[in-house]
């Protein structure tokens, strides 16, 4: 393979480990919207404002379409699905175009690996709408009680410890329930993800259902299959995935996720919405009869659509040579300090040999519309025309040469985009919060904010620490996955007496310490201290450092836990439960970016209706 010159890919057929029923060809790009479900939205859209549906009829219907009510009076959340986070370098630039028209003028990249433009009003929706069909991007099913956008690991492809890539497997689940009738009124939202290597970078343990990758020996050949894990989530009740079958071959795939889909929507709880995810389902009935109910369910949706389940379709992505319209790089600028610790932290190799994947961190998931033109450009000047949004709010360039790293980092500096500490410490995950979302108790993204820039200065020596993740959210509900962080935050309220006999209601945030995320040996965070707002930075520092002070050479952070003991670290975070009076230091009263006295606004969330 020469690597001499940047790649342009495209997408080649393996015929390694495809099973017998799958089509061993290149995917075809098709779209992913379509024009009538556009002419639908107008229609229900019109008839609403003619009084002919009543708000909460609208409401369900807007929600499948990805339109989710903001706490703002008239201002909608647009959520834009993007399966597997797959993003073509022309998707990104139409991006671009509608992130100008927001009125923050940013995108924002999910947990879900989706697209979210904020503050948009309701007459904007079809022409962003149909916007997006043109370059094949939709929003429908983004939210609502459907099957959300189906993840998958942004490295997959090119992982060197991956076993194969689960993304055409994917694509094809995706294809499959999108649109599906089955898919369209389930009792709640339901979430999928896919993981191809032994990091689980698709967090199978929080899901509906979670897909590993494995193989084993069939015949003297190689077999597909999966680890399917079943009944995971988040939220107030957060439940640990429960093993559904050691292997499932690859051509039984879309089957049993069916079955798994048809037994939640028959038995889901449709009466409490607070109980209606599919977790509940398990702890009441147990995995081995959820497993019995599944399978029959999969042996009747074999023998009744025998031949209607379409087969995956294998690719690989080989690299082919094109001239590169940029200079190569001036001597001596890879011995830029700050180049080389963007190297160190934000570039991995790929399994083929002389490529990179490089990670754009993204501050709180946040990204401008000149920034998205700038990733268009070098997604195709330096890698495959592509990228790849991640579960952790950020992007991944893949395909990159490694010679070509010089050049790539110059131009992503000049826009902003090259932070270091991609997915390290100083890479916080925070929910949108009390900023937009009506759910929201506390203002989840000031507070990211004031943790981040703690890793600019106090915590400087520690920002690019790996294999630990601080993780915010402004209620319990879990949208910044603060239950999968070594460190978790998240928002609630609670009174302190500020004056002597005058008690003041406080954003305040329960800590969790010590999630891992093993498939088979999970287990959340667990409550260590309920912290007023303000206190909790200077709180995560007093854990990090006590960290840096305590463990022996090499020791992970969750392994120091279980050493020091929770107990011992909730004695050294005592002091941060406390406030002093307000007439001392009104402003730790007060959440983040608001001058006014705090107090709980939440409006009807929308996420079950």
């Amino acid at each position: 393979m020469n690597n001499t010159n940047e790649p342009d890919t495209t997408e080649q057929p393996s015929n390694a480990s495809a099973t017998a029923d799958e089509q061993v060809a290149p995917t075809d790009g098709t779209s992913w919207a379509r024009e009538e479900d556009i002419d639908t939205f107008d229609q229900f859209v019109r008839r609403f404002w003619n009084g002919e549906i009543t708000p909460d009829e609208f409401k369900r219907f807007r929600l499948q379409n990805g339109i989710y009510g903001q706490r703002q009076e008239g201002e909608q959340m647009f959520r834009i699905k993007i399966p597997w986070g797959g993003l073509q370098a022309a998707q990104l630039e139409l991006l671009a175009e509608l992130a100008a028209k927001a009125p923050n003028g940013v995108a924002h990249v999910t947990t879900r690996q989706n697209i979210q433009l904020h503050f948009i009003k309701l007459e904007q929706v079809i022409g962003l709408m149909r916007s997006l069909a043109t370059v094949g991007l939709t929003t429908r099913e983004a939210c609502g009680n459907t099957v959300r956008n189906v993840v998958v690991g942004h490295c997959a492809g090119v992982c060197p410890q991956e076993l194969f890539d689960v993304t055409p497997y994917a694509e094809t689940v995706a294809r499959f329930l999108l649109r599906n009738p089955m898919n369209q009124n389930l009792p709640r939202k339901f979430k999928i993800a896919f993981s191809g290597c032994p990091d689980d970078l698709g967090l199978s343990p929080m899901q509906d259902i979670g897909a590993c990758a494995v193989v084993r020996a069939t015949a003297g050949r190689e077999e597909r299959g999966f680890q399917l894990y079943v009944g995971g989530g988040l939220g107030p009740m957060p439940r640990v995935a429960d093993l559904l079958e050691d292997f499932t071959p690859a051509d039984r795939l879309l089957p049993t996720v069916a079955a798994i889909v048809r037994v939640f929507d028959r038995l889901g709880n449709r009466d409490d919405r607070h109980k209606a995810r599919m977790k509940f389902v398990l702890n009441k009935l147990g995995i081995e009869a959820f497993r019995t109910l599944v399978f029959q369910e999969r042996t009747g949706l074999e023998s009744t659509m025998a031949g209607q389940f379409p087969s995956s379709v294998i690719w690989e992505k080989v690299p082919l040579q094109r001239a590169s319209s940029l200079p190569a790089a001036s001597p001596g600028e890879s011995d830029n300090p700050a180049y080389r610790r963007w190297r160190a932290t934000n570039v991995l190799m790929q399994k083929q040999v002389g490529y990179t994947m490089v990670s754009i961190r993204l501050e709180l998931g946040d990204i401008t519309s000149a920034q998205l033109r700038t990733l268009a450009f070098v997604a195709r000047e330096f890698g495959d025309g592509a990228v790849r949004s991640t579960n952790q709010q950020n992007f991944a360039l893949r395909w990159i040469p490694t010679e070509r790293l010089p050049a790539l980092y110059r131009i992503l500096s000049a826009v902003g985009l090259a932070a270091p500490s991609a997915e390290r410490l100083a890479d916080v995950t925070a929910c949108p919060g009390a900023d937009t979302c009506q759910l929201g108790i506390t203002s989840s993204r000031g507070l990211g904010a004031a943790v981040s820039a703690l890793f600019d200065d106090e915590l400087k020596d520690l920002a690019d620490e790996s294999g630990i993740r601080i993780k915010i959210s402004a209620c319990p509900n879990s949208c910044g996955q603060h239950h999968l962080a070594d460190i978790g935050l998240y928002g609630g309220a609670k009174k302190f007496e500020g004056e002597p006999s005058k008690w003041v209601q406080v954003p305040t945030y329960e800590m969790l310490l010590g999630a891992r995320l093993t498939p088979g040996q999970a287990n959340y965070g667990m409550p260590v201290a309920r912290i007023p707002a303000k206190n909790a930075p200077g709180a995560v520092e007093a854990v990090l450092r006590l960290y840096q002070k305590e463990r022996r050479n090499g020791e992970p952070f969750t392994d120091f836990l279980d050493r020091f003991g929770l107990e011992s670290v909730k004695t050294v975070l005592t002091p941060f439960t406390t406030l002093p009076p307000a007439s001392e230091a009104p402003d730790r009263y007060l959440d983040y970016n608001t001058e006014e006295a705090f107090s709980i606004h939440v409006g009807p969330g929308e996420c079950a209706s």
